[in-house]
């Protein structure tokens, strides 16, 4: 009769605590929704990350083609000027290609210059430290 009471008791007090399972799934169920929540965290600063890269080439891109268009427009003025004697090859050749990075970050290029120009770099630098 004792053992009868004894399993009694037993079974009575294991029925109103949750089994080890139980409690081993709700506490993988929490960690599962934090989880999902620092993966779409994570997903939305690549999104942004990956779209500032992307801005970071073009505007390396667009920096180098303007630089080409200024040494064009140095060795057009030295000639005008008659300074260096013949002519550089630098004349003949079509301006750098961008691949449309100056376009698509909205600024304009200054190709076909006969003197420097600095007005294609202020566009540049007012796009990166401008006004908002």
């Amino acid at each position: 009769m004792i053992a009868v009471l004894v399993a009694v008791a037993v079974s009575a007090t294991s029925a109103g605590a949750a089994p080890p399972q139980a409690r081993q799934i709700k506490t993988l169920q929490t960690q599962v929704k934090t989880l999902q929540k620092q993966v779409k965290t994570l997903q939305s600063q690549m999104r942004v990350t990956n779209i500032e890269i992307s801005y970071s080439f073009a505007a390396t891109t667009c920096t180098l083609a303007m630089t080409a268009d200024i040494f064009q427009a140095t060795w057009t003025a030295l000639d005008n000027a008659g300074i260096t004697g013949a002519p550089f090859s630098a004349l003949t050749t079509p301006p750098v290609d961008d691949f449309s990075a100056c376009s698509d970050l909205h600024l304009t290029r200054t190709t076909g210059l006969t003197v420097p120009n600095w007005t294609a770099y202020n566009s540049l630098i007012n796009w990166i430290y401008g006004p908002a």
